[in-house]
């Protein structure tokens, strides 16, 4: 997997670092590991981070697929994916407009700060989970 997850006890934020080369039949799988751990550490906010990707496999139909799906974290929970790149970024939006989640409970920033200052903290300690 291209992916693996951390979180912050203290603020109860959940985050998904995508890293390395990530497919098309990934992106579905993620939505169901992040299911699984919020379902484990019910997190007060998400965040998606893009930063590590070196390659990305997407074709678009596998985001509108994944974007479609159920929500992997409650309807209230705010939730941020980091797009450094054009493209990443582009694609991170074309997944938000899919996903059509409440208003302000996805959005897509270019930087991890950006996404802690959404959420309202400034020193987060994210652990490795196995």
């Amino acid at each position: 997997m291209a992916h693996r997850f951390e979180f912050d006890f203290r603020n109860r934020i959940l985050l998904v670092v995508l890293e390395g080369e990530v497919r098309g039949e990934e992106m579905v799988s993620i939505n169901d590991d992040i299911r699984k751990h919020v379902e484990s550490f019910h997190p007060l906010a998400g965040i998606s981070d893009f930063t590590d990707i070196t390659k990305f496999n997407v074709p678009s139909h596998s985001m509108r697929t994944a974007a479609l799906e159920p929500s992997p974290y409650p309807e209230e929970t705010p939730r941020y994916i980091v797009a450094p790149s054009d493209y990443l970024f582009g694609m991170a939006r074309m997944y938000e407009m899919i996903a059509d989640r409440p208003e302000g409970k996805l959005r897509v920033v270019r930087t991890r700060e950006e996404a802690l200052a959404g959420i309202g903290v400034k020193d987060a300690k994210f652990e490795r989970l196995d």
